[in-house]
């Protein structure tokens, strides 16, 4: 009998790296920041509206463009993105500090990167 495969739909080496705690703080550090000068400033929102309308619309119809470019690439980007996250599967046992909260990573890192430098 053949073997149903466990997970079907692979996950995405963007995924992957968004999900990491410092890739997912950083994120969230900068959104609050645009988000709050957005509402402090309404110049500076009526012209990120208009940026982000335009980039809206510029996005779609990339997407719709190069939608049979990306099919006919289908298998090599699927390829490329297992590399990809085997790679970062690596890196991630190499550099646990990876997977550990802004706040642990800094303290777990900063005996070493305050160290004086040796040349």
């Amino acid at each position: 009998p053949a073997m149903a495969s466990s997970d079907p739909s692979p996950e995405s080496i963007g995924t992957r790296v968004a999900s990491l705690p410092l890739v997912s703080s950083a994120y969230d550090m900068v959104s609050t920041a645009y988000a709050s000068t957005k509402e402090s400033h309404p110049y500076v929102r009526s012209v990120c509206d208009a940026a982000e309308k335009g980039v809206k619309t510029l996005t779609a119809a990339a997407v719709s463009g190069a939608q049979p470019i990306l099919t006919k690439l289908e298998p090599q980007i699927s390829t490329a993105n297992e590399f990809a996250c085997k790679g970062l599967d690596k890196l991630e046992e190499k550099l646990p500090i990876l997977q550990q909260a802004p706040a642990r990573a800094a303290t777990t890192c900063w005996p070493s990167c305050s160290a004086p430098w040796t040349w």
